[in-house]
């Protein structure tokens, strides 16, 4: 078959309903969109008002139904439906979408613009779910989807919603079916560590944001900075202390945080909650602008725990009256009968976390104030239990391969050693900077957690 020649929305349909190869269709149309008025063609109907849409079919017509419906939902009042959307992310043919990576981007985008635009950002959730579970050519392949998908998240605040995708740990990337810009992967893990540390997994969030923060570039990151900002926030929450990060870092982050109001309160903690408020409260805008805090109260919150633990390093036994005074906001205060039964009910609460080990021995006076607390060492660690550590062995084992894997890949990517050469003598900016920092919150410069 001769090869058609696309002017209008019929050729487009006509092009799309062919037997030209998928790869003679994608070029054509990609050719067709750059035009000057290719996209508006594209977002509107024939001229007999037949939807173009409802002719051809999201499965087998992949690339034509791809075009239009991603240039008709980013026009200023876009006229696509719910079951158009849904219909085409559930059952388009991945092998096929995967020609037109950039319309699959602006695609998602639409989506999130729509939904924004009707006020209603959770109904991004399901179909974007469903294709970015489908679009990837494995679980652990970073697409441009996937900080898109986070945002909608975070936006309509169905956390949960992104668990399946975050548990995915991300170790191949393909530009080939993507069109990534640095930041993606910035962002990616950033919000990934903001819907983990919302949902009050720490541990876990403490990962996403380490990555976002020194993943390697020639430019210390705004979106690094604010997730450095985090980090550390959430470090005090885990360690009562901030850790170091990876040499390979941009060094640049640890002067930035040095000569923020974040160091005053990194230096402070922990301390007492009335100290530490203050802190918060003199420098409330710039910790408002910044979205943490919520997260700051919740680190907070957590400074008695992390007080009573380094007593613990100090002394091994003190009253309950004794424990209270040391970390009380108010000393005068810190002997009455209800701050001792706080802190009774606090030691009760750490022991039972394992948080400390301590016996609580009851005063023969009777008074709950007297009652005497003994600290204990820690058990050895739970990875000398023999089935533990064979667990532990086996990830290891499965996450060294994966690595090695990556290595060869990499050693073997002509266009990766040749943009490792190009790096170090040039530095670059992604220009796409300025939009990921915005599209995070409120101030444009993160995302507020719940107090």
């Amino acid at each position: 078959m001769s090869q058609l020649v696309v002017s209008s929305l019929t050729d487009v349909v006509a092009l799309s309903q062919s037997s030209q190869s998928p790869q003679a269709i994608a070029n054509l149309l990609k050719s067709f969109s750059k035009r000057d008025v290719g996209e508006t063609i594209l977002a509107s109907f024939s001229a007999t008002g037949e939807d173009p849409l409802s002719v051809l079919d999201p499965h087998l017509h992949t690339l034509g139904f791809l075009y239009i419906l991603s240039s008709r939902l980013n026009v200023p009042s876009p006229q696509v439906t719910a079951e158009q959307v849904n219909a085409f992310c559930s059952t388009f043919t991945p092998e096929t979408a995967r020609l037109a990576p950039e319309r699959v981007t602006l695609l998602a985008k639409g989506i999130i613009y729509v939904t924004e635009l009707n006020r209603h950002p959770e109904l991004a959730i399901p179909p974007l779910s469903d294709l970015i579970s489908r679009y990837p050519t494995s679980p652990s392949h970073l697409t441009t989807l996937h900080p898109i998908f986070l945002r909608a998240c975070v936006r309509a605040q169905l956390y949960e919603q992104a668990l399946p995708l975050l548990k995915n740990p991300i170790t191949d990337v393909d530009r080939s079916i993507s069109d990534l810009a640095y930041t993606d992967n910035l962002v990616y893990h950033y919000l990934g560590g903001v819907i983990l540390g919302s949902l009050k997994l720490y541990k876990e969030s403490e990962e996403f944001f380490e990555i976002a923060a020194s993943s390697p570039g020639q430019v210390a990151s705004a979106v690094q900075l604010e997730a450095y900002k985090k980090l550390s926030l959430i470090q005090l929450l885990l360690y009562g202390k901030t850790k170091n990060l990876p040499k390979y870092a941009n060094q640049a982050l640890t002067r930035l945080l040095k000569y923020s109001p974040y160091q005053t309160f990194i230096k402070n903690y922990p301390s007492t909650t009335a100290a530490l408020y203050s802190i918060l409260d003199k420098d409330a805008e710039t910790f408002h602008v910044d979205g943490n805090v919520g997260l700051m109260k919740r680190v907070i919150q957590h400074s008695p725990r992390w007080m009573i633990r380094k007593l613990t390093d100090t002394y091994l036994t003190l009253s309950l009256e004794d424990i209270s005074v040391k970390i009380a906001n108010d000393v005068k205060t810190a002997t009455s009968p209800q701050a001792i039964e706080e802190i009774n009910a606090l030691i009760l609460s750490m022991i039972d976390n394992q948080e400390i080990h301590a016996t609580i021995s009851p005063s023969t006076t009777g008074q709950l104030g007297a009652t005497t607390v003994t600290f204990q060492d820690s058990p050895p660690p739970l990875y000398f239990n023999p089935s533990v550590l064979e667990k532990i062995l086996i990830k290891a084992q499965q996450e060294s391969l994966l690595l090695e894997q990556a290595n060869k890949a990499l050693g073997k990517s002509k266009e990766y050693l040749t943009k490792a050469i190009k790096d170090k003598e040039h530095v670059h900016y992604d220009e796409t900077e300025q939009f990921a920092v915005e599209s995070m919150g409120r101030g444009g410069r993160g995302v507020e957690w719940d107090d």
